[in-house]
């Protein structure tokens, strides 16, 4: 079987949706490897292998749940067995069509920015033997196949449905307690994620920021560490790399101006910083994005 190393510009047509339930490959390999601008939820129904992303790997099995950030590589490889399919349900969609439904629910809005922001504490779950997301998919699979007026009503319900699931069964924000110990702690780090979305692409200034909230650096820094479990100079290098990332997949701006427009960056240090981060240049990002998908033996 070809290794296949694929980066595909995911189409998701005028609704910047698609699903897909109980997609089944029978008698041969699967082995994809890529990236694309939607949020990706992956559910295995039957098949066994392995999921890979650019810093753990994860285990494929009957009621194995993956969720793949835009623009984050990953691997999926399920040999062949035979009689035994590797079967799936998929859920893709731009984050963007989301969150106007989620304006009547503010816990479940700062929860999905949290995931949009890759701050939860994890993206694998093994839901067993558990029916409620596969009932939730199924229902869904057969209402929103039917035609009808109501798709786009049927599409928003589903969502605020699926996110309610992941957040309270698959991937909880388990720094969000209840106690107000626990939301001012809380309520600092969405001030702190707020101020960083605005000025990620500036030189980051710790003492900048300690003054705009009014609160110590040394504060700062341990309080980001402990709810995310990464360095504020971390999470902003990883902002700015998905920032480069959909600059390089949607225009055509040259290499030197990406780097400018993401950190202030020199072209060369820019190039070394992305390929630590994403394990292949800019170009090659970019050019595999462009032409498809490369196969080598």
């Amino acid at each position: 079987m070809g290794r296949l190393n694929r980066i595909v510009t995911l189409n998701l047509g005028p609704d910047a949706f698609f699903s897909s339930y109980r997609q089944t490959t029978d008698d041969q390999d699967w082995l994809a490897y890529h990236a694309h601008q939607g949020i990706e939820l992956l559910y295995v129904h039957q098949g066994q292998g392995e999921a890979m992303t650019e810093d753990a790997r994860y285990p494929i099995r009957p009621g194995t749940l993956l969720l793949f950030l835009p623009y984050q590589l990953h691997k999926v490889e399920v040999p062949s067995v035979p009689g035994a399919p590797y079967v799936r349900s998929l859920v893709k969609f731009d984050p963007r069509i989301v969150e106007p439904y989620l304006a009547p629910y503010p816990g479940l809005a700062r929860w999905f920015l949290m995931l949009k922001r890759g701050l939860l504490s994890r993206s694998f779950c093994d839901l067993g033997t558990s029916e409620r997301l596969p009932g939730l998919l199924r229902d869904f699979h057969e209402l929103y196949g039917a035609s009808g007026p109501d798709k786009e009503e049927e599409r928003s319900l589903f969502l605020v449905s699926l996110l309610h699931e992941l957040r309270h069964r698959a991937f909880p924000d388990i720094s969000r307690d209840g106690s107000p110990e626990a939301e001012g702690r809380s309520l600092h780090i969405d001030r702190m994620m707020d101020w960083i979305e605005e000025r990620y692409a500036r030189p980051f200034d710790l003492q900048s920021l300690s003054g705009e909230l009014h609160l110590s650096p040394y504060y700062l820094s341990h309080l980001f560490k402990e709810h995310t479990g990464s360095s504020i100079r971390d999470y902003i290098t990883a902002r700015r790399i998905r920032e480069a990332c959909r600059l390089l997949s949607s225009t055509s701006d040259s290499i030197r101006s990406i780097a400018e427009q993401v950190g202030g960056f020199g072209a060369s240090h820019f190039c070394q910083l992305f390929k630590k981060c994403k394990g292949m240049s800019p170009e090659t990002f970019r050019r595999t994005v462009q032409q498809g998908f490369s196969a080598a033996p």
